[in-house]
């Protein structure tokens, strides 16, 4: 299997160990834009049903991590810039000024 394994006997219900294989996926192997693999594919991958496929797409998709296309499928997002990293480059930039 790609990305990892269900681990069956943890207390961590199967949306969030599937939640964070996703991540692990989208922030190691996937560029921005790149299409995830469908939700029978992925049942079918990490031995889930769909239900939990679609909640652990759910949370991926309200965090920003993913966008999803009706008819279309389910894209890696564009990473978001750290606000910190912006907020200290515009002070820079008005210190040099």
């Amino acid at each position: 299997m790609v990305g990892g394994i269900i681990d069956r006997r943890s207390p961590l219900p199967y949306y969030a160990q599937l939640k964070q294989l996703l991540i692990v996926r989208l922030e190691t192997g996937m560029e921005p834009g790149s299409r995830l693999p469908g939700e029978m594919t992925l049942c079918e991958e990490y031995g889930v049903s769909r239900t939990v496929v679609r909640q652990a797409l759910d949370e991926l998709e309200a965090e920003g991590r993913i966008v999803r296309r009706k008819g279309q499928g389910t894209f890696a997002a564009a990473r978001k810039t750290d606000e910190t990293l912006f907020q200290s480059l515009t002070g820079l930039y008005e210190d040099v000024q």
